[in-house]
């Protein structure tokens, strides 16, 4: 899993680092992104939006192939903590699943 941090409602790359232990998982690789470019593309090119994404996530599957776009997107949502139940019912499939 990968969390991405941007600068939105006060966000400071300090907060980031701070904010690993809301995610402390091992399997979670966070990053810093403090011009909002991955906001930027994930809204262009998931969501077709003019709007920055924040607060959302984007499920793929261990099948899940980049080119040009990541694909097939399983679930996604926003907020995270409001989509929270939405994205363990999504998950939890996943978790199931042997992977490839």
């Amino acid at each position: 899993m990968y969390a991405i941090w941007v600068p939105f409602l006060a966000g400071t790359e300090g907060a980031a680092n701070v904010s690993q232990r809301v995610l402390p998982d091992p399997r979670v690789t966070q990053y810093w992104d403090g011009s909002a470019l991955t906001s930027d593309w994930f809204a262009r090119n998931v969501d077709h939006s003019a709007a920055p994404a924040w607060d959302m996530y984007y499920l793929y599957g261990p099948g899940a192939v980049w080119r040009g776009v990541p694909a097939p997107l399983v679930s996604s949502g926003g907020t995270i903590i409001g989509s929270a139940s939405g994205l363990d019912g999504a998950i939890q499939p996943l978790l199931a699943e042997p992977s490839p």
